[in-house]
């Protein structure tokens, strides 16, 4: 039915015949009529008699393609979490017409409609959406889709975030190509005021060594290079993952032990609700025998958006102890 508008204007321009309108059918059937209406939004946009449109600005995204995107976009749909949580944060979320089926906050982004995972969304569901706007990740969504929409003439603006001072840009660029600039701007410098007042208050203090963990099963740990990483650092934390050729690593039994952290994060996950009860098991740790196991929401600390003040301000306290953020 969303696309009943795409289908009166490719009949104007002749592509389909009069009468080439949405209605009930078979799935089939369905599935035939939108391969036409695809087919009939690519050659309007390719042909430039696509629909009216509200007039658009050129913006170069966080891998470098230039994207025009109409001013204000009316209809918005997000393949990425952080930008969900974003664009609500923002005072968009009537402009959100899609998300992924990982856009779980803020609780007004479960009732958006859902168009498959980040990496590969359902091309059908989205395009069914009519966007005007499509947010994608460069490290979650597939090349391959990002150029499947741009073909069907709908701007796709990719975001990159890979550390507090990109989550911050981050936060002005979706801010402003959203069409909401001046929350765009107050949302980063939130952000910023936090991380400047968490730097302050560890100024100085030694730097325990901390383990900051993804999920215990299988344990995967955080390493250098990494956005939680770069929070570890600036909570007033020493990493305790050496460099390697993963962001990422799974770690056994014996490397826990060696690297003996001070402090050990973990995240409590669905079927996980105690994770810190696999570290328990070692009471040699340096970290458990100092009762310094500490949970923290896995989403305050690993997605890149304005909930990252939380997660830097916890691990600032789990570091540290409590009283060093009044």
């Amino acid at each position: 039915v969303q696309l009943e508008t795409a289908s009166r204007a490719a009949r104007r321009a002749g592509i389909l015949p009069a009468g080439g309108v949405v209605s009930r059918r078979t799935h089939a059937e369905n599935r035939s009529l939108f391969a036409v209406l695809v087919a009939a939004w690519g050659a309007l946009a390719f042909l430039g008699l696509g629909l009216p449109c509200a007039e658009a600005a050129s913006w170069v995204d966080a891998v470098g393609r230039r994207v025009d995107v109409p001013d204000a976009p009316a209809r918005i749909v997000s393949l990425v979490p952080s930008v969900t949580e974003t664009l609500f944060a923002l005072g968009l979320g009537e402009q959100v017409v899609g998300v992924t089926e990982f856009c779980t906050f803020p609780p007004g982004a479960l009732a958006k409609p859902r168009v498959g995972s980040y990496a590969a969304p359902s091309l059908e569901a989205v395009a069914a959406l009519t966007p005007e706007l499509v947010f994608a990740s460069a490290d979650m969504t597939r090349p391959a889709a990002v150029a499947r929409l741009e073909s069907l003439g709908i701007p796709v603006y990719v975001v990159y975030p890979r550390s507090l001072a990109g989550t911050v840009q981050m936060l002005r660029d979706v801010g402003a190509v959203a069409g909401a600039p001046r929350a765009g701007q107050g949302l980063a410098q939130e952000l910023e005021s936090t991380v400047e007042r968490v730097k302050a208050a560890v100024s100085g203090r030694e730097r325990p060594g901390v383990l900051l963990c993804v999920m215990v099963q299988p344990l995967v740990v955080t390493g250098p290079g990494t956005l939680a990483d770069d929070l570890i650092t600036t909570a007033g934390g020493r990493n305790c993952v050496p460099p390697g050729p993963a962001g990422y690593p799974t770690w056994g039994p014996e490397a826990v032990l060696a690297a003996d952290p001070d402090v050990i994060v973990v995240s409590p996950h669905p079927g996980q609700p105690d994770p810190g009860a696999l570290f328990r098991k070692w009471p040699e740790l340096r970290a458990v025998a100092q009762r310094r196991v500490v949970a923290v929401e896995t989403d305050w600390v690993h997605r890149p958006g304005p909930r990252l003040s939380l997660g830097l301000e916890a691990l600032a306290r789990a570091i540290h102890g409590a009283e060093v953020l009044p």
